[in-house]
């Protein structure tokens, strides 16, 4: 039997190559998770100061159209550039909905 014997500077140059490789998978998604943040947070600022009724008709039209958007995206672009574009809508559209979500706890001026 052989013994697998690596080194202590192997083993911290593997683990660097890992955490790089995390840190560019984090720099290529970050604009897409903070469209999604920036989405829940505006819809649950707006309803602090707008009407319940008023709210729920943005967000069901901008759900709508980030569901449009992902559907043309998918159908009509195609490839790596439509697979960006509906990212950016699945974000938006899960923005909206969990920002619709966390305004039930928002009370009202």
């Amino acid at each position: 039997m052989k013994k697998c014997v690596i080194s202590e500077i192997e083993l911290r140059l593997e683990i660097g190559g890992c955490l790089t490789m995390y840190s560019n998978l984090f720099e290529a998604w970050w604009p897409i998770i903070l469209a999604g943040v920036i989405t829940a947070s505006s819809v649950v600022i707006l309803a602090r100061y707008i009407r319940r009724t008023i709210l729920y008709l943005l967000t069901t039209i901008v759900s709508l159209i980030s569901f449009i958007i992902l559907i043309l995206s998918i159908f009509t672009i195609g490839e790596w550039a439509g697979m960006g574009i509906g990212m950016f809508a699945i974000s938006i559209l899960l923005g909206v909905n969990i920002g619709a979500l966390c305004s039930f706890l928002v009370k009202q001026k």
